[in-house]
């Protein structure tokens, strides 16, 4: 398993309107955009990293406010903001035809990116753990504090063992997140200040639309895969997601198995591509 120190050291800058944004751009292969959710980082992709690096070029930048990049107060967070960033960081990579992968936060910038492409063509997208909305029971109380007037006050008081019991709740019953991967999460939170900007990285839940006027089923180019025991996942059942039996963390919790579920559909299920993965998976 990647230290996070390490991988933190390998990582490149973007600088971006007087940001400094720190990203990883590996593999080989068609282009895979991998957007983080929140609280997180880049880091937490690590699991699926060398199963899918063989067969993709992976883009994975730790977003503004999170991981190893700038967490500036002053900065507004909204999602149209971090999708321009995105944008112009693919952009600087010349990179034109893209795939992406979102989880969470990241699910809902990836949605906002298909909005307003610019001159990036994207292709099949996979939301992991998607919020249905911007409505209430889809976020947890502590979020919705966080969000709320007094989040600024509040997110002094976290402490890495409410942290670790917020992963608990979201985990699922036979895939908990272990204590060192939940100590590796915390230090990349705290990284830069990052509990300071934690409720301003909330607010995203304001510009998302209701679930009512949002279409969230499975297509030939948009996935769902929801956890099984995802307590934010509670309300939508019959949208047409896949279902793996891990809680909101599917990528932290089996991704041997997520991976095998994004390889089928990212790529065509030819033999050569099973292949690839079937080595990396056995660690040939």
């Amino acid at each position: 398993m990647l230290n996070p120190n390490i991988w933190r050291s390998q990582q490149r800058d973007f600088h971006w309107q007087g940001l400094r944004v720190g990203f990883h751009d590996e593999g080989q292969g068609p282009a895979l955009l991998l957007l983080h959710g929140l609280p997180g980082s880049s880091w937490d992709w690590h699991r699926l990293w060398p199963m899918l690096a063989g067969q993709f070029r992976l883009i994975c930048p730790d977003l503004p406010g999170c991981g190893d990049s700038d967490k500036p107060s002053e900065y507004s967070y909204r999602l149209q903001d971090q999708a321009q960033l995105v944008s112009d960081l693919l952009g600087h990579l010349n990179i034109r035809q893209c795939q992406i992968i979102g989880h969470d936060y990241g699910a809902s910038l990836g949605r906002q990116l298909l909005k307003s492409p610019g001159d990036i063509e994207f292709g099949r997208c996979s939301w992991i753990a998607a919020r249905r909305g911007g409505e209430a029971r889809y976020f947890l109380w502590r979020e919705l504090w966080l969000a709320g007037p007094l989040g600024p006050l509040l997110s002094h008081c976290i402490s890495e063992g409410l942290y670790g019991r917020y992963l608990e709740t979201l985990s699922g019953p036979f895939t908990p997140i272990s204590s060192q991967t939940r100590q590796d999460l915390w230090q990349l939170l705290c990284a830069h200040q990052g509990l300071q900007v934690l409720p301003q990285l909330l607010h995203y839940r304001y510009e998302l639309p209701l679930s009512s006027e949002t279409s969230m089923a499975s297509s030939n180019t948009q996935q769902y895969i929801d956890g099984e025991y995802d307590p934010l996942s509670r309300h939508s059942k019959s949208n047409g997601a896949l279902r793996v039996k891990t809680g909101h963390f599917p990528h932290l919790e089996d991704a041997e198995h997520l991976a095998m579920l994004l390889t089928d559909f990212h790529r065509d299920n030819d033999a050569g591509s099973q292949a690839v993965f079937q080595n990396l998976l056995n660690g040939q």
